[in-house]
């Protein structure tokens, strides 16, 4: 009898583990002849039904046939399905709004536009527990499907969400190649940014062209400095063997011809990946920098006062010089020659305008037949001069000056109507950027017709916050008014960094003073997840605040109110310590030579620097804290800025031994000298190797390199004339 039961027990077994429970099926189904984009949906929200929901396959199906679940995807205009499912009553959407509709059988995704459609199925997502980061996806534990109860209409709140790459340093987006440009653009689709600016300078490989005789034969990047990375290297292991840290999209491009062809298939495949997800492209140039080669095609040119001496910008010019107009015209040729799909064009003000010689002259031509409100050019330099920005002083005044004189010229040049024509005819949309705010209540009035303005205030977060007057004196109503938000500053450099709080105070003015976007500003993107989680759902819903954006992001993906507490608390303290760089030291950690040996100076240790110490500590203390009752899928992500956390600290000992080494050395203590230069050096050679081991991306390991060439390397050249004088 016993062998008759396990007998029978073993076939049930048996029958239990062959047995086939059929998942639930969900149909997601696109038009006969959807664009791209919307096939490219469809096959997203396939994924993410598959690892979102419990026992459910969902698969791209031709038509809905008699499916019991079934998800169509798309508008009227790209789904016969769609239009039918509405009764011909297609929802009043703007061509970025956003469309999800549940129905008996299932749900509608749609938009606007494709673009739109393809938002749809990420917002879908997000509602659904999924968040975007920069480096993943993070899912939430699986939960039963649910299709029904959804009806929402959804528009963005500012028009243009733009994200801005390439840029300069090797510790940004100059130093990543095409695949990692294409994973980033991913994610950014995923949080609904709809633009890409391309930052470019006059000295890299992205454009060739010739005047008057002289070819372009400047191709480098990051202001051709080299960073080797072999021999005595901290942190060594993340550039996995090779000598010379690059982009590894010009790891083969040895001459200029070479590193021409490599920049402008970069910047190719990014524009078409950018396009393919839905973006609009631009290119920022600074039209009146030249590489230096072109200054005896500009006679009266100078080489401009920036960092290693690239350039040549007009000098002597009057703003109608026709060689100059001549000179500018063929390089935005060429830019748009080379680039051709580009939907905008930025065009840059000089950062530190030398060109002003004709201002006056400049003004007259500028504001001739134009009312403006009683303003003259000397009540713009008086307040240039008084106001309470970096550009302030002579500098303010030289800025209000350059202005001047470039948006004459600009307005000039903009006159040519082929001049901003595309090989296919559309035309190329012209965006001024960086404008001085002292023209923001005439911006209307001193902007060629039809341009669209990119405004910047100061360098940091903080200190535009800090000026709302300025914001609220542009006329948004006349003018496309987008902002640039900085969410890192190159001067704060190579230190984790945030402004969250900051940019919350920002977005709320975009909002308030109807401005139709922004832009982004940044280097490393490490410790961003949370502000631009917040800038992208803000940019959606004006009631979003920082703290409320936090609370979506990390509560969902820790699972843990408590954690999600203390890595706001960390955050607060990350973003008082950037504060306080920023407010007493601004140029602290540029990434530039001399950036750690300009503090071996005979001078006590500033008291703020403690100040700073104490708030970097208090953030990685949260940040660990908060790792430690936290659900698995959050674990690398908080560990990763943990461990960045620690690296600040190496740093500010780093400095503060410096000075007390340049101290020693003034008092004749030799012995004394050696031993803080050692510890600068531990502790700097400690702080590398604890970034080395979380680096992640060309970023990460950029800041490794720097530190090597501009920290590490430096110090111990000085350590050996130390010895020697011992």
């Amino acid at each position: 009898m016993m062998h008759c039961r396990s007998l029978l027990l073993a076939c049930l077994v048996t029958a239990l583990s062959t047995t086939s429970f059929a998942a639930t099926k969900v149909h997601v189904v696109t038009g006969k002849d959807a664009p791209q984009i919307e096939q490219f949906a469809a096959t997203e929200l396939v994924g993410q039904l598959n690892r979102l929901f419990q026992d459910v396959e969902a698969v791209r199906a031709e038509g809905a046939g008699n499916a019991k679940h079934v998800i169509l995807v798309g508008s009227a205009a790209t789904n016969e399905a769609v239009g039918k499912a509405f009764h011909g009553k297609w929802p009043k959407v703007s061509d970025q709004g956003i469309v999800i509709q549940s129905t008996e059988r299932g749900l509608i995704i749609g938009g606007g536009s494709p673009a739109a459609t393809l938002w749809g199925v990420y917002e879908f997502g997000y509602r659904n527990g999924i968040r975007y980061l920069f480096r993943s996806d993070i899912y939430p534990d699986q939960q039963p499907l649910k299709l029904s109860g959804y009806k929402l209409r959804i528009e963005p709140a500012l028009k243009n969400r733009t994200w801005r790459t390439v840029n300069d340093f090797p510790i940004g987006p100059e130093s990543w190649g095409l695949e990692e440009h294409k994973r980033f653009l991913g994610q950014l689709a995923k949080m609904k940014f709809n633009g890409l600016m391309l930052s470019v300078y006059p000295w890299q490989p992205f454009v060739d062209y010739e005047f008057a005789g002289v070819k372009k034969s400047t191709a480098t990047l990051w202001y051709g400095e080299e960073y080797r990375v072999d021999g005595d290297t901290a942190g060594k292991k993340v550039f996995r063997g090779k000598k010379v840290f690059e982009n590894p999209d010009f790891a083969e491009a040895k001459d200029y011809k070479a590193k021409t062809a490599a920049g402008t298939k970069l910047l190719t495949g990014i524009i078409d990946e950018a396009h393919r997800l839905g973006m609009s492209v631009g290119l920022s140039i600074s039209p009146l920098q030249f590489p230096r080669e072109f200054e005896r095609a500009l006679p009266g040119s100078k080489i401009e006062r920036a960092l290693n001496q690239l350039t040549i910008i007009p000098s002597t010019q009057k703003s109608t010089d026709e060689t100059l107009k001549a000179l500018v015209a063929t390089k935005i040729a060429a830019y748009i020659k080379t680039y051709p799909t580009i939907n905008e064009l930025y065009l840059g003000m000089p950062e530190f305008p030398e060109w002003h010689a004709d201002a006056e002259a400049a003004w007259e031509e500028l504001t001739a037949n134009k009312d403006v409100d009683g303003l003259t050019l000397a009540k713009l330099i008086e307040t240039g001069r008084q106001r309470n920005l970096i550009a302030s002083g002579k500098r303010g005044v030289e800025s209000v000056r350059g202005n001047v004189v470039t948006l004459a010229f600009l307005n000039n040049l903009l006159n040519d109507d082929k001049l901003l024509t595309r090989p296919d005819g559309k035309k190329v949309v012209p965006v001024l950027r960086q404008i001085d705010p002292v023209f923001y209540p005439i911006l209307d009035k001193v902007i060629p017709t039809g341009a669209a303005t990119m405004n910047f205030i100061d360098y940091t977060a903080r200190r535009v916050a800090e000026h709302p007057e300025l914001l609220a004196s542009l006329p948004a109503d006349k003018v496309d008014a987008r902002l640039i938000l900085t969410l890192a500053d190159d001067n704060i450099g190579i230190l984790p960094q945030t402004n969250t709080q900051s940019i919350g105070k920002l977005m709320a003015l975009l909002h308030k003073n109807g401005w139709s976007g922004f832009s982004t500003r940044y280097w490393t993107p490490a410790e961003l997840d949370s502000s631009v989680h917040f800038i992208a759902r803000s940019a959606w819903d004006a009631k979003v605040t920082p703290r409320s954006a936090h609370d979506s992001l990390w509560r969902q993906i820790t699972s843990n109110d408590s954690a999600s507490d203390r890595l706001w608390i960390g955050q607060d303290n990350l973003e008082k310590a950037t504060a306080l760089i920023d407010l007493n030291d601004i140029g602290f950690a540029f990434p530039v030579k001399g950036m750690l040996m300009k503090q071996y100076r005979p001078e006590a240790p500033p008291k703020w620097w403690e100040t700073a110490t104490e708030h970097y500590t208090q953030s990685m203390i949260e940040l660990y804290r908060a790792g430690g009752a936290i659900h698995p899928r959050s674990r690398k992500l908080v560990f990763y800025y943990s461990k960045r956390g620690e690296f600040p600290l190496s740093y500010f000992a780093a400095v503060t031994a410096l000075r007390e080494a340049a101290l020693a050395k003034k008092d004749g203590d030799t012995e004394k000298a050696i031993e803080q230069m050692e510890a600068a050096i531990e502790a700097i050679y400690n702080g590398i190797t604890t970034y080395a081991d979380v680096s992640e991306d060309q970023s990460d390991r950029g800041v490794v390199a720097v530190l090597n060439k501009f920290g590490y390397h430096p110090l111990l050249a000085e350590y050996e004339k130390l010895l020697e004088e011992e």
